[in-house]
């Protein structure tokens, strides 16, 4: 079954069933850990995890989250706004009625409002949340906390930071250190997509232990990243990887094209995972998971890391394709005539109809600002943007608009 298939089949909103039960024990060996698993540490945080954590983005199942920990999974990745606050709500149930809090590390992310076109952190609220400003920092960490059901999270990332200076931004650099030296955060980082750019930064602001950006085989700069990564590692920080297998489908292939016609050719998201796993500066990844058997194919990847003869050409294969994943390279922002932030809509686009994440999708149209979202494109009657990489940005617009009429 492929991953839309997955994600028509998973339960949407959270189960009711019972966690009354504890959690069973995975098999360990006498240090027990999972004698399957491949485990790193996690820089100077001295973490020790398995390589293939959860990216709790797409679900709020507990039964998931809850299958999860008996596989021996340790990391939780998720976000205040994820699945408006579901995902951190979950995970908190989870925790609190099987009592492994002590025992799982939770990273979650405060998202705060920013200026599209400068690409830095705005005083004003709009653009993807509150303003940047310490109170609503610390009213946001507090919520996650509350929700969580926890009085700490183990990583606290500054989200979404899309340039070197706001991952300098001194309003949120001393709030999230103040949240660490109170004890609400164990240790503290940022993310976002423009990977090497990100890692480097963070690096040199000698402040942050954790860095979670985009790396997969299909970045066209993968070998920068791979340099940043590298150089992270060299400095104690730890990197943990997201949209590992591109934002496709599971088991399908890419949606788009030139001619906004699906593509049938296969990828191979088990080759995607390990190809990522196999740079050992890599602490951890964090594939979104919603299925069972989401959670037991990532999973799988640990039994051998190596990459076989036939996965080594699937990964060649699609590295030929192009249109598949956004590069987040801007390019399509300076060709729109109302300048759009065209990026941002690819991401809904791509949380829409390649995670089946309609709740995100929506919650990402809705957090534009009107003259950069998708209202903005209706001053249009066909897009004139060409992506520089072969994405079919025109027919992802059109589908937003009918998916989501009251964003256009």
């Amino acid at each position: 079954m492929d991953r839309r298939g997955f994600l028509l089949s998973s339960t949407v909103g959270i189960s009711s069933a019972s966690l009354a039960a504890p959690v069973a024990q995975a098999a360990t060996d006498e240090k027990g850990k999972n004698p399957k698993f491949v485990y790193r540490t996690m820089g100077r945080t001295k973490l020790e995890v398995p390589v293939v954590s959860f990216g709790v983005m797409n679900t709020d199942s507990p039964d998931l989250i809850k299958r999860a920990l008996e596989r021996g999974l340790k990391y939780l990745d998720t976000a205040n706004a994820y699945l408006r606050g579901n995902s951190e709500r979950s995970i908190g149930r989870v925790l609190k009625e099987t009592g492994m809090r002590d025992k799982v590390y939770v990273a979650t992310k405060v998202l705060l409002a920013r200026d599209f076109r400068k690409r830095i952190f705005s005083n004003e609220d709009g653009g993807f949340g509150p303003a940047a400003t310490t109170e609503n920092f610390n009213k946001q960490l507090d919520q996650s906390l509350e929700r969580l059901q926890s009085d700490y999270v183990d990583v606290l990332h500054i989200h979404l930071c899309e340039s070197a200076a706001m991952v300098n931004f001194e309003v949120t650099m001393k709030a999230a250190v103040k949240a660490k030296e109170a004890g609400k955060a164990r240790f503290i980082g940022v993310t976002g997509h423009r990977s090497s750019e990100i890692i480097r930064a963070a690096v040199d602001a000698k402040i942050y232990d954790v860095v979670t950006a985009t790396f997969n085989s299909q970045l066209e700069d993968k070998d920068d990243v791979a340099k940043a990564i590298t150089y992270a590692q060299e400095n104690g920080v730890a990197f943990v990887a997201m949209k590992t297998q591109r934002g496709g489908q599971r088991g399908g292939g890419r949606r788009g094209g030139a001619q906004g016609e699906a593509d049938s050719t296969p990828f191979n998201h088990k080759a995607a995972l390990k190809w990522v796993l196999n740079h050992k500066g890599v602490c951890t990844a964090i594939p979104g998971m919603t299925t069972f058997e989401q959670l037991d194919l990532d999973i799988s990847v640990m039994e051998d890391l190596a990459l076989n003869d036939q996965e080594k050409a699937d990964l060649k294969l699609s590295s030929l394709e192009s249109g598949a994943f956004c590069q987040n390279c801007r390019d399509c922002v300076l060709q729109c005539p109302t300048k759009v932030e065209v990026p941002t809509l690819m991401r809904a686009s791509m949380y829409s109809e390649d995670y089946g994440n309609l709740s995100e999708a929506e919650w990402t149209l809705n957090m534009l600002p009107d003259n950069y979202g998708l209202a903005a494109c209706g001053s249009c009657s066909n897009c004139p943007v060409t992506c520089t990489h072969g994405m079919d940005i025109g027919r992802s617009v059109q589908t937003l608009k009918r998916q989501f009429p009251f964003c256009a």
